[in-house]
C-alpha cells in the first residue's frame, strides 16, 4: 500500500525472472527495510527525548562514545531489532552518553550492547524475563516464576535460552542448577554483569516513566 512506483516494478520483476522463490527474498528485504525504518525513526525520536532533558550530553555524537554506541545501535537495527532488545539499547545508549558518563563504564555499555544484538529473540525474551525476578529463595523451584514472566512453560526450550545467557555471563546458571540447596536462603539469578544491565535498564525506565508523568495534564487543563 506504501510502496512507490520503482519498488513495485521491482517486486513485479524479480517475480518475472527468478518465480515465487526470488518474490519471497524481494519481499523479505521489503519487509526488513519497513522494520529498519520503525525502529530507526524510534531511535531518532528517543535521542531528542534524551537531549532534551539532560539525559545525554549535546556533543554526544563527537565522542568516542557516542560514536561507538551510534554504530552498534544502528548495527542492531538492521540485524535483529525487536521491542526488548531496542529498549535495552535505549538504556545503555543513555547510560554510556550521560554527562560526566565514566569512560571505564560506557565500556561495559558497548559489551553488553554487543551481547544483546547477537541474542535470539527468545534468549532477549528470557532475559527480560530475569530481570524482573531476579532472585529466589533456594529450596522453592524458581522455574514456575520464570516461566510466568516468559509466558511458557517448556523447561526445555527455557534451558536452552538460560544456557545462552550463561554463556553470555549474564545469568547465574549454577544458581539455577542448584537451587535445592540452602533452602531458606535468597539466591541471585543474575551475575554481576547481569545486574549492570539491570542498573542501566532501571534508570532508563525511571526516565521514561518520569517523561510520561510530565505529559499528563493537570486537572485544570483538562
Amino acid at each position: 500500500m506504501t510502496l512507490d512506483g520503482d519498488e513495485t516494478l521491482s517486486i513485479a520483476k524479480t517475480a518475472i525472472n527468478e518465480g515465487s522463490k526470488g518474490l519471497v527474498v524481494r519481499a523479505l528485504s521489503v519487509l526488513q527495510r519497513w522494520n529498519e525504518v520503525r525502529f530507526g525513526q524510534a531511535l531518532l525520536d528517543e535521542l531528542e527525548e534524551m537531549r532534551n532533558a539532560g539525559q545525554i550530553r549535546d556533543d554526544f555524537h563527537q565522542t568516542d562514545a557516542g560514536t561507538a554506541t551510534l554504530r552498534e545501535f544502528f548495527d542492531m537495527i538492521g540485524g535483529r531489532p525487536d521491542e526488548e532488545r531496542f529498549r535495552a539499547f535505549c538504556a545503555l545508549f543513555m547510560s554510556a552518553n550521560a554527562p560526566g558518563a565514566d569512560s571505564n563504564e560506557a565500556i561495559v555499555d558497548l559489551e553488553l550492547m554487543g551481547i544483546l544484538r547477537d541474542l535470539t529473540a527468545g534468549e532477549m525474551h528470557v532475559l527480560s524475563a530475569f530481570l524482573k525476578v531476579r532472585k529466589f529463595i533456594a529450596g522453592h523451584d524458581p522455574f514456575p516464576q520464570i516461566a510466568k514472566e516468559v509466558g511458557y512453560t517448556s523447561r526445555a526450550l527455557m534451558n536452552k535460552n538460560v544456557q545462552a545467557l550463561a554463556a553470555h555471563h549474564l545469568v547465574d546458571e549454577t544458581s539455577l542448577a542448584n537451587w535445592a540447596i540452602s533452602p531458606g536462603h535468597e539466591r541471585e539469578l543474575l551475575t554481576d554483569l547481569g545486574y549492570k544491565l539491570l542498573e542501566r535498564v532501571e534508570r532508563y525506565n525511571q526516565f521514561k516513566d518520569s517523561v510520561q508523568v510530565s505529559r499528563i495534564p493537570e486537572a485544570d487543563e483538562c
